[in-house]
């Protein structure tokens, strides 16, 4: 993928004013946040909150399932053929499609607080069990109707694995910083460190969050509804309301600082302006 091809065409393609008020935005929180993550954190972070840890437990569901329905929708439209990368195509489609749903189930049973413990074969079952069902529900919609929706499917699916796993990883490990709840329950607030320097790989996965960047991989289901300029702007709001709260509830818990969350958020919303432009929905 050529990203910066596709970061100009988006560039291009963006009314100015809403450009500079993102970047403008962004740049400005990021400043803030330098100076102001551990004071913010210890007024406001409460790791006992309820709502939060309801979030942390379930928060990530909607998008794991944004993501199951793009790659069934794209399963379900795969035309195999009797080549090798035909073959290769569907293979991988299967088993993103099929870790999206594995990530859907394993946190209804609450693997990400209980992973010693959580059974796999629940998550692994009920997962296969609903990419099946899925693709008998979408097989039997006509293959032009369904197709409207592929580029939005390539979108959906790309978003989840690139700025939900791969991006965020690829960041956390080697910035090393410290979440706010970690070092309060060492007693060490002297372990703090501002976003702007990596610590290294310590073990510790603070910056950037990656429950946020999934919060807003709900982002994809704005592009159902861009026919209609009303749903889609209400599609757009509740997408990035769901991603705030997402954020806000990772404070909230202690489990991030504020810039973990902006730079988590902000990562998925470039990814998904790019993976737009890469996929050209707009001609789907």
């Amino acid at each position: 993928m050529d990203i910066a091809k596709y970061f100009y065409l988006g560039v291009e393609k963006m009314k100015n004013k809403y450009l500079k008020i993102s970047v403008a935005t962004f740049v400005s929180l990021a400043v803030i946040f330098a100076f102001t993550d551990l004071a913010i954190s210890q007024g406001y972070a409460d790791p006992q909150s309820g709502w939060a840890n309801f979030l942390e437990l379930y928060g990530q569901l909607p998008g794991a399932f944004m993501g199951f329905l793009g790659g069934s929708t794209l399963l379900a439209l795969y035309k195999i053929e009797k080549n090798f990368k035909s073959i290769i195509g569907v293979i991988g489609i299967f088993i993103l499609t099929l870790f999206t749903s594995l990530m859907f189930w394993g946190d209804i049973f609450g693997a990400q607080a209980l992973l010693e413990e959580t059974n796999p074969i629940p998550p692994l079952g009920l997962g296969l069990l609903m990419l099946i069902l899925t693709q008998v529900f979408l097989r039997r919609i006509p293959a032009n109707q369904l197709g409207e929706y592929k580029a939005a499917a390539k979108v959906a699916l790309t978003l989840i694995f690139v700025a939900g796993l791969l991006s965020v990883w690829s960041i956390k490990i080697p910035w090393g910083r410290w979440t706010y709840r970690d070092m309060l329950e060492i007693g060490d607030l002297s372990l703090f460190s501002p976003w702007y320097l990596p610590q290294g790989n310590t073990g510790h996965h603070s910056f950037i969050s990656g429950h946020t960047a999934l919060s807003f991989c709900v982002l994809p289901i704005v592009l159902l509804f861009k026919k209609n300029k009303r749903q889609f702007t209400i599609a757009w709001v509740l997408a990035l309301t769901w991603g705030v709260i997402g954020a806000i509830s990772r404070v909230k818990i202690g489990a991030h600082f504020p810039s973990d969350v902006l730079f988590g958020g902000g990562q998925t919303l470039l990814w998904f302006w790019v993976l737009r432009i890469k996929y050209n929905e707009n001609k789907v």
